[in-house]
């Protein structure tokens, strides 16, 4: 299930995050967003943003209408081209846990993403954050860019347990009552 026939702006990407936490909540597991947004010309930063955000959406596709500019990512120039390539790679090097994620929704009905009230169903200060998702029981968070210019973001960590920046293995400790 897609998102609909989004706009490619910032706020479409946003929203289209938490429409995806939502309709996973309701059951339908299988969704995302059209990458790029179906009507309109992303400029580069957006579109290398919206790969990052689909690369982890169970649904991932880049659709666009018919009226809009060619943006496939081999059409992109240097240094984007290179980080949606990248960004790929990576989307298929974790086939594994999209794997194992959707066979646990298939024998217990969790959803493929998992907001923390979800994971951390005990955790209250979890329950407001609507715009990072764990995804299956991998432990692997996610917490998309979805803002022109944003070069880091705030994470919260529920619990007091180890997390790792996967790209660095800097090791972050949550903390009992959560932590930004």
């Amino acid at each position: 299930m897609w998102t609909g026939d989004n706009l490619g702006t910032w706020e479409h990407m946003a929203v289209g995050v938490k429409i995806v936490l939502s309709v996973n909540i309701g059951g339908f597991s299988f969704a995302g967003s059209d990458v790029g947004g179906f009507f309109g010309n992303p400029e580069p930063e957006m579109l290398v943003r919206w790969y990052q955000v689909g690369a982890f959406a169970p649904f991932f596709r880049a659709h666009a209408h018919l009226d809009t500019k060619r943006r496939e990512p081999f059409l992109l120039d240097q240094p984007y081209k290179g980080i949606v390539k990248d960004i790929l790679r990576l989307r298929y090097s974790l086939l594994p846990v999209w794997y194992t994620a959707f066979r646990e929704t298939s024998v217990t009905g969790l959803p493929v993403l998992r907001p923390h009230y979800v994971a951390f169903p005990k955790d209250k200060g979890g329950f407001e954050v609507d715009d990072q998702y764990f995804v299956g029981s991998s432990g692997l968070l996610v917490k998309p860019v979805t803002e022109k210019d944003v070069k880091e973001t705030t994470v919260y960590l529920p619990e007091d347990q180890v997390y790792y920046d996967y790209f660095t293995h800097h090791a972050y400790r949550g903390a009992a009552k959560g932590k930004q």
